[in-house]
């Protein structure tokens, strides 16, 4: 199975691993961005997979309507198993993470989705055999335990929730490395159609079973504006994966987490407890060494 291009490319003299690392780093503020504005549309009425339904119809809409500009075409040899491995962790993955996050505190919720970094990276050392020194597996398990000051497992502020946002990240680090696999001559944008269409049919058929609401105009902007930030996200999350080492750009996944804190208390008015703003911070450190390593050992730029 032909697996993702690693060409030489460049953009604005940046090296592989470089432009990597900024597209998941914009592709994840996207995300996060994206997951404040559908928790907003519930807040106004919409069940959330009604929510989703309706955001991925305009998905769908839109990358059907940028692949025909592009002349990119679904064929049947497109849909290979790494393609359809990613849909389907996209899809369970999505199920979890959104049935979690109206129940829990925004931030929390998307800091705990950082287990998918640490994740990746050791995926990548065992899996695909990416060079990674003992100091990133201690930064690895550092960053580790800064997730496990989020989850609190031992204490009041535990959640049962919690434990489907961690299924969520798993598959997620499935969906990442079955993007790695994709061949390089099927287009981002059919890969982002084909997910966008699965997603569609999946929360429209949860959403027949959980309730179908009035949509108001302000829910309607909500979710415009999501589906605009979701598409950023798809895009550049799958080009990053595409053009450096998944264990070099995972770590930029961190953006996420500002992202969180701050859309968390702007939306919704969270405040961080202590050991939750103590994990952050300890996640934070992780994900910034982690960079550091990477740029001081030469081997592994390319």
């Amino acid at each position: 199975m032909p697996v993702a291009s690693r060409s030489p490319t460049r953009l604005a003299g940046l090296s592989p691993n470089a432009l990597g690392s900024l597209y998941m780093g914009i592709g994840s503020l996207g995300y996060v961005t994206n997951d404040a504005l559908i928790r907003e549309a519930t807040d106004e009425g919409l069940d959330v997979y009604q929510a989703l339904c309706l955001r991925g119809i305009a998905m769908s809409v839109l990358f059907l309507a940028a692949s025909r500009i592009r002349g990119d075409r679904i064929a049947r040899d497109q849909l290979t198993r790494p393609l359809v491995v990613r849909v389907v962790a996209e899809l369970i993955g999505t199920a979890l993470f959104f049935g979690a996050i109206v129940h829990l505190d925004f931030a929390n919720a998307q800091t705990i989705l950082l287990i998918v970094p640490f994740a990746v990276t050791l995926t990548a050392a065992l899996v695909l055999g990416e060079r990674v020194s003992g100091r990133l597996y201690a930064t690895v398990l550092v960053g580790f335990v800064g997730v496990l000051f989020v989850v609190q497992p031992a204490t009041d502020a535990f959640s049962p929730w919690s434990i489907a946002v961690i299924g969520a990240a798993a598959c997620l680090t499935i969906r990442e490395f079955a993007t790695h696999r994709i061949a390089s001559d099927i287009p981002a944008s059919v890969v982002a159609l084909v997910t966008a269409v699965s997603l569609t049919v999946m929360t429209g058929v949860l959403a027949a079973f959980t309730g179908w609401n009035a949509v108001t105009t302000r829910a309607g902007l909500y979710l415009v504006l999501a589906c605009l930030c979701l598409m950023v996200g798809y895009v550049l999350t799958i080009q990053s994966v595409r053009v450096g080492d998944l264990s070099v750009s995972a770590p930029f996944r961190y953006t996420t987490l500002l992202g969180a804190v701050v859309l968390g208390y702007l939306f919704f008015d969270e405040i961080p407890d202590t050991l939750t703003l103590i994990g952050c911070g300890v996640i934070l450190a992780s994900g910034l060494y982690a960079i550091h390593l990477e740029r001081c050992d030469p081997s592994r730029r390319s």
